[in-house]
């Protein structure tokens, strides 16, 4: 009686189906972790309260909203490269690995956001709940949802110089490529 192969053939599948799944929960840890850090990081703009709800960005202040999106970009491009070099050198080199290396970066870098935006928004106060006159410190936002591209294009970048420099196993010289020596010309005569 001949057995079925199919149990040997789908346990590598589900394998690479947790390892893939075990790679996107880390990355939206860490970047959860990252976005508290930006949140405890990132510089608070101060704006004064006009009573309805609204405030009005102090002179000077405005250069905060830079800091934090500088900050964030930073940060998250930073967990990309280092996050890909990582997921990259630990095994076989497929497309299919470099896209969920990608998509696992752009998953920290939306977590990041998500986290540091909610803790931010837990650490500064609601401009509509301040009198008018008073000057209060609003919480750090991003700005522009184009940030959270930062990760994945560095994490798509770095991927693409580590495979640029990797040594290809099919460039090394053959041993029958080699010149023969009864071939080569003698340096001393000129040739002819």
């Amino acid at each position: 009686m001949v057995e079925s192969e199919g149990p040997a053939t789908s346990a590598p599948r589900s394998t690479r189906g947790v390892r893939w799944a075990r790679g996107i929960v880390a990355a939206a840890v860490v970047g959860a972790l990252l976005g508290v850090a930006w949140a405890l990081l990132a510089p608070a703009e101060h704006v004064g309260a006009l009573g309805d709800g609204r405030g009005v960005v102090l002179t000077g202040e405005s250069l905060h909203r830079f800091d934090a999106l500088a900050l964030f970009a930073t940060t998250t491009a930073a967990a990309g490269v280092v996050g890909s070099i990582a997921a990259w050198r630990g095994g076989p080199a497929t497309v299919r690995r470099a896209v969920g290396i990608v998509a696992a970066a752009a998953v920290g870098s939306v977590s990041a956001a998500g986290a540091g935006l909610g803790l931010a928004a837990l650490r500064y106060p609601d401009v509509s709940d301040v009198a008018a006159g008073a000057v209060v410190a609003s919480a750090p936002g991003l700005g522009a949802p184009t940030v959270l591209i930062a990760a994945p294009l560095a994490a798509a970048v770095t991927l693409v110089v580590l495979v640029a420099f990797a040594p290809d196993p099919d460039d090394a010289p053959d041993p029958d490529d080699a010149p023969d020596p009864d071939d080569a010309a003698d340096p001393i005569s000129p040739a002819v």
